[in-house]
């Protein structure tokens, strides 16, 4: 227990190291616990969040760890799916998944952007900067559809090109 004495243990974590081991500690048995008593992980996942967060019992801060898990979350869902596409299937629907992106792109952004300027009485580039906020969205629900064995379907694979396509514009 000699390597234990150097790290600090006071609330809210600040130690890198016992943060990065308590986040993978929950990401790895909240799901095994949770599908013994047949609740879905993910939303498991959000109350541990809720829980050991800021709100909660306060063991974690929304410091630069966090934001950092979250975007590598985000990125790895999104490489799982892109393994995961029927390229085929895609080459066949690209068109349809450009369209689909291009729609649930533009009209959040439109509308977004004139909510913002009109209503809120933001200038335009603040406007247009909450917009692009609503305008991109991620494949949070691709594990889902991959646990149901639906991954591969046509749907899912308009879906995977569509959020490719607004994530691209949203960083413009």
């Amino acid at each position: 227990m000699v390597f234990l004495t150097g790290l600090d243990f006071t609330l809210p974590l600040k130690n890198p190291v016992i943060i990065f081991s308590l986040v993978l500690f929950i990401i790895l048995f909240a799901p095994i616990l949770l599908n013994r008593v047949k609740f879905p992980p993910i939303i498991g996942l959000i109350l541990a969040g809720i829980l050991i967060g800021p709100h909660g019992f306060q063991l974690l801060l929304r410091d630069s760890s966090i934001v950092l898990f979250g975007t590598v979350g985000l990125l790895y869902i999104m490489f799982t799916a892109g393994l995961e596409i029927d390229l085929e299937e895609f080459r066949k629907n690209r068109l349809k998944s450009f369209v689909f992106g291009l729609y649930t792109f533009l009209i959040p952004m439109i509308l977004g952007s004139i909510a913002g300027y009109y209503l809120l009485k933001f200038n335009l580039p603040t406007a247009i900067l909450l917009a692009s906020m609503f305008a991109s969205h991620t494949l949070l629900a691709y594990p889902i559809a991959s646990r149901y064995g639906i991954a591969r379907t046509r749907a899912v694979t308009l879906t995977i090109g569509g959020t490719i396509i607004t994530d691209i514009l949203s960083l413009l």
